[in-house]
């Protein structure tokens, strides 16, 4: 009798053991679902125009072909591309072991065509995004644009926002 109960507790634990295995499994790619689903922001730097361009993209919010216009700007050195921001390892940076600093998120920038990318969070995607391009600040998030410091509708029927050199960041 103690031998059969003894089978029994091991038949339990062995299906407690797959059953938290398999919620696990479950609950880990259902998650990386969530996290993907709505897909990263991709941004085309257009470089060989007169007037350099940045084109927006994310399907998930409707947003197709948004530019910014950047008006009266030199274009020597300005580099053409195109970035999918679904990387969150491109500004990663280990962190201090140092009892003081190990609290602080650090991030390092990273560059992209027309200047460099000095924050992103894509925890889920799209996230959120910040450059520094052509000495104007410029911030992706799923609900509002903005740009150094002023919000601005994603209004894809306007079709294109021109940035002027006095516009630029305090």
């Amino acid at each position: 009798m103690g031998i059969e109960r003894s089978k029994n507790i091991w038949r339990v634990l062995i299906r407690l053991f797959f059953l938290t295995l398999a919620l696990y499994i479950c609950g880990f790619y259902g998650l990386e679902h969530i996290r993907d689903r709505k897909g990263p922001w991709v941004v085309t730097f257009d470089a060989v125009a007169s007037r350099p361009t940045m084109i927006i993209e994310q399907k998930a919010l409707g947003i197709n072909g948004f530019k910014i216009i950047f008006e009266n700007v030199n274009t020597n050195g300005l580099t053409s591309g195109k970035v999918r921001f679904d990387n969150p390892k491109l500004n990663a940076q280990p962190m201090d072991q140092t009892p003081e600093s190990s609290q602080e998120l650090k991030q390092r920038a990273f560059d992209v065509p027309f200047g460099e990318c000095i924050y992103q969070d894509l925890m889920f995607l799209p996230g959120v995004v910040t450059m520094n391009l052509l000495g104007h600040e410029i911030e992706l998030m799923p609900r509002t644009l903005v740009i150094n410091k002023k919000q601005m509708p994603w209004d894809s029927a306007k079709g294109a926002i021109v940035i002027l050199p006095q516009d630029s960041k305090d």
